[in-house]
């Protein structure tokens, strides 16, 4: 019984990770059999040692990673603290949700980076903006997920805590909360995405900021070095997917699915 949560752990990782060798195998295979131009799209292994030399030899690109993930973070929990707050209210509340749901409609379908012009003309070229724009990468989706799980919860329950004499901010956190997760948390996931493109798209266009991996990319399109840009890529999507596994699934795990409101995938 014991050796269950490793062996499961160990099929998840295998199966994450086997794909990505069999791309990789195929993409070293095209570019050494002269398939694609390697000044185009170097190698698996000519990134790998960029990677390398990028930490252990010039020493920026953990101070960059660092710089990223210090805006994610800010605008990432600012962004779940409004949208859990705002769509809770929209959700409890019909008037404010007949008022206000065209809005959020239009603000969702807004791509984040559209934002950003305007972020740089009133906010400056600096931390400000490219923290800004993260929240509102994450913000509206946020929003839209609490309100949609918090609409979802099966009215017998409420009525039925009431009847229990369960009122008030009792009610909201006992039943409403517990009730909406399985809403909650995939919206939880996708604002990680969502916030991850606006920080990247932010960080290019922010002069101002001296750190950051897409301030890394951005600057080596004027040098044409296609290696900084895919170790840039694939830095995104590695600590993408790693917040994702190590934060935010563990959390539907020990929520949502716990109490069976979703099946584990």
């Amino acid at each position: 019984m014991g050796g269950r949560p490793h062996n499961q752990k160990f099929k998840e990782f295998w199966q994450f990770i086997f794909p990505l060798i069999v791309a990789g195998m195929i993409w070293q295979l095209a570019v050494s059999f002269s398939f694609i131009d390697v000044a185009l799209l170097p190698t698996p292994s000519m990134i790998a040692q960029e990677f390398y030399r990028l930490i252990w030899v010039k020493q920026t690109l953990l101070h960059h990673l660092g710089g990223s993930l210090y805006r994610l973070a800010l605008g990432y929990i600012f962004a779940i603290a409004v949208g859990i707050f705002a769509g809770a209210l929209l959700g409890l509340n019909r008037t404010v949700r007949e008022m206000f749901s065209p809005a959020l409609s239009l603000l969702i379908a807004v791509p984040t980076i559209a934002w950003v012009p305007v972020l740089l003309v009133t906010m400056g070229l600096g931390d400000k903006t490219v923290i800004t724009a993260v929240f509102l990468g994450g913000v509206f989706e946020m929003t839209y997920s609490t309100m949609a799980g918090i609409r979802a919860v099966n009215r017998q329950q409420i009525n039925a805590a009431r009847i229990m004499g369960v009122s008030g901010p009792k009610l909201f956190f006992k039943v409403l909360v517990p009730a909406s997760l399985a809403m909650v948390m995939p919206g939880l996931r996708l604002s990680n995405g969502y916030c991850w493109r606006a920080l990247i798209g932010a960080e290019m266009l922010s002069a101002m900021i001296l750190w950051g991996v897409g301030k890394m990319i951005y600057e080596a399109r004027f040098w044409n070095d296609v290696k900084i840009m895919f170790v840039g890529l694939l830095l995104i999507g590695v600590c993408a997917v790693i917040l994702d596994r190590i934060l935010l699934k563990p959390l539907e795990r020990g929520t949502v699915e716990k109490w069976g409101m979703l099946s584990g995938s």
